[in-house]
């Protein structure tokens, strides 16, 4: 079992920081998983080794699809893509918010797809009680991808449908 994490295309160090430290990871190898990959971006935080679990990381590549794929679980920044992607592959997603991007449409669209049952969210701060509740006792819903479903959901969202 091995966990992904995907900051997307800038830096999200508070997210790496998180997910690298002892706690985590240590919850992580109680729960049976063997590795977390991390895809840090342009952060300055590098993920040290562990005695616990395998930690790898890179900053970039051309397709992140397979990581995801090949994970049990994925830890992410809440943008739209990293998103559908993962619940497309059917992945239990935590969205962890970046509260220091200004005027964050990030927030609103992990809150809709939480209350919709599809994947959990939080900021950092809460991501280790996020976590251990997810392995725990959190069920998500099967997220059923049509053609131009998730197109027309933002589309909703963000209120250009009228």
């Amino acid at each position: 079992m091995s966990v992904f994490v995907t900051v997307g295309s800038t830096s999200f160090d508070d997210l790496i920081q998180t997910v690298s430290s002892p706690e985590v990871l240590q919850l992580l190898a109680d729960e049976g998983f063997k590795s977390i990959v991390l895809q840090i971006g342009k952060g300055n935080v590098i993920p040290k080794k562990s005695d616990v679990i395998e930690v790898e990381w890179f900053r970039y590549k051309d397709s992140i699809s397979q990581d995801i794929r090949d994970s049990s679980f994925v830890i992410g920044h809440a943008g739209a893509g990293t998103i559908l992607e993962s619940l497309i592959e059917h992945k239990p997603f935590i969205a962890v918010l970046n509260e220091k991007l200004m005027n964050n449409h990030q927030t609103e669209l992990a809150e809709q797809m939480a209350k919709d049952g599809y994947l959990a969210y939080c900021p950092c701060s809460n991501l280790l009680d996020t976590l251990k509740e997810c392995l725990h006792s959190k069920s998500f819903a099967p997220f059923i991808s049509e053609p131009n479903m998730f197109p027309a959901f933002l589309e909703d969202f963000m209120g250009f449908n009228t």
